[in-house]
């Protein structure tokens, strides 16, 4: 009795593919380009797809391959590019980019090729000050402004939106207000400490940082006052940036305008009665 006969194995591919380089850094405003070749060491041509597989597949370009026509003992080149979005994939990691090469006709995988590619990380945060409006307050009423943080980056970042010092708030009508802005602004920079109480934010994700303020006492006055208050926004590995945030004070006591017009001319009438006086005095 003779044994059963055994199932032919297949030949090994004739076809293969290679990265090059197979390893490469990408950042968002730096992709990572490279050479995917193709070599068909067969005696007939073949007709193949390649299909991109793995975490960095999608941001690939181009997506998708034509059919290539690999010719008998040819080489075959395509060219590729890797580029990371602003927030994703997460940076300071390592992913993998794998092309399938698949035969068109038997519609069979005939080879298997990954490279590594690693994101490098690339942190940002982005503050604006949160609310259409701004808040009005009496006198020395303690108001509540808020910032609002988001993580451009493409790495989670522990964030902290802190007041600074009044010395530096600026009023909308001070004759030097864009020196003092810009005083405030150097101020916040300048500063290098780490976040106190920080949120923890992922790339993308976005916090309202809430603020209490005290305004310097405003008891007696025509209109109201509008302050700009400089916050710093700090973050692991990004620069310091100083946001302003406003709101409208009123005074505790409004006095029309007329009637400090009315005042003034009142105490200037006064003053020239007393220096008429004293001249006829003399």
């Amino acid at each position: 009795m003779s044994a059963p006969p055994q199932p032919a194995r297949p030949r090994d591919s004739l076809v293969r593919a290679q990265f090059a380089p197979d390893a490469r850094h990408s950042m968002p405003d730096d992709p990572a380009r490279l050479a995917l070749v193709l070599d068909n060491h067969d005696s007939v041509t073949r007709l193949v797809r390649v299909e991109l597989s793995g975490p960095l597949a999608r941001y690939t370009r181009p997506r998708r391959q034509p059919r290539l026509e690999l010719l008998s003992r040819r080489q075959q080149e395509i060219t590729l590019e890797v580029r990371p979005e602003e927030t994703r994939p997460e940076g300071g990691h390592t992913y993998d980019l794998t092309a399938v090469v698949v035969d068109e006709k038997l519609e069979t995988v005939v080879y298997t090729t990954t490279a590594r590619i690693g994101v490098e990380r690339a942190p940002g945060v982005a503050a604006r000050a949160a609310g259409a409006s701004p808040d009005t307050v009496t006198h020395q009423e303690v108001v509540k402004v808020k910032v609002h943080v988001r993580n451009t980056g493409n790495v989670p970042l522990l964030v902290d939106a802190q007041k600074v010092n009044d010395d530096y708030w600026v009023r909308e009508d001070e004759r030097h207000k864009e020196e003092r802005l810009a005083a405030a602004r150097r101020a916040v920079r300048g500063e290098r400490s780490a976040p106190r109480t920080p949120e923890r934010l992922r790339p993308r994700q976005a916090h309202d940082f809430d603020i209490l303020v005290t305004p310097p006492p405003y008891l007696l006055g025509v209109g109201p006052r509008r302050w700009w208050v400089p916050v710093g926004v700090r973050g692991e590995d990004v620069d310091p940036e100083c946001v302003f945030v406003d709101f409208v004070q009123q005074p505790r006591i409004q006095v029309e305008q007329r009637m400090v017009w009315l005042a003034g001319a009142v105490a200037v009438a006064l003053l020239v009665l007393i220096v008429f006086m004293a001249v006829l005095a003399t």
